[in-house]
């Protein structure tokens, strides 16, 4: 006669089970199919389990998706927190950070692309989504933080002479970052190295700035 905890163990290992299934079945499907044609029911069917199980371990379908990524980009923020802790020029920290993304989204862009656009959209309300989306995008949060940290540290070392506040100047940098991983996933192979060179220009000019003569600086000062 087994024991209640015995039971209990059942039932984890169960549940364990057919979360690992669900999850595999939804990569599947979706590097098949694409995210927009894959359906639930589909997913359901490769994981060998009833539809309404899905919707125990997921709001949706992007609910699924994240569900796919959220691990792995948790290991590529670690890695990119690492990464902004070393001392270098600021243009080298921020490339090696936006990096790490570049060569994990380039994988598998058919879960990529969806992911991404996920990303975009800025005024969603997370309250209303399932728990997996909140956790990603509750991390964008941890990232404009780390990124805004660099800043600060630059301006305290003196390396860089804007006195804009950091998280301004960190939401400029993933401004850049979303526009263009968002242009570079659109084409139909994306390589790493393409992206990364554009990215990097656009970021050197963001911390170059334009440097403004004289009518141009009135006019900014004028607005301001």
């Amino acid at each position: 006669m087994s024991s209640p905890n015995q039971e209990l163990g059942l039932r984890e290992r169960a549940k364990l089970d057919k979360l690992r299934r669900i999850k595999q079945a939804a990569r599947d499907v979706f590097l098949e199919k694409g995210y927009d044609v894959a359906t639930t029911r589909e997913i359901a069917q490769r994981a060998e389990v009833a539809i309404g199980t899905i919707f125990v371990y997921a709001e949706d379908k992007l609910d699924l998706l994240m569900m796919i990524v959220n691990n792995d980009l948790d290991a590529v923020n670690d890695k990119g927190a690492r990464v902004l802790r070393r001392d270098g020029p600021l243009i080298d920290l921020l490339m090696a950070f936006f990096e790490l993304r570049y060569r994990y989204w380039a994988r598998h862009p058919q879960i990529s692309r969806p992911a991404v656009q996920a990303t975009s959209d800025f005024l969603a309300r997370s309250s209303d989504r399932g728990e997996e989306t909140r956790r990603f995008y509750a991390r964008r949060a941890n990232i404009y933080a780390m990124l805004a940290d660099v800043v600060r540290r630059k301006q305290e070392q003196e390396q860089i002479g804007s006195n804009a506040a950091p998280d301004l100047i960190a939401s400029l940098f993933v401004t850049i970052y979303l526009a263009e991983v968002r242009r570079w996933l659109s084409q139909p192979t994306p390589r790493p190295g393409v992206g990364l060179a554009s990215l990097r220009a656009l970021l050197r000019l963001a911390i170059e700035g334009l440097a403004p003569m004289e009518a141009e600086r009135q006019a900014l000062a004028s607005v301001d």
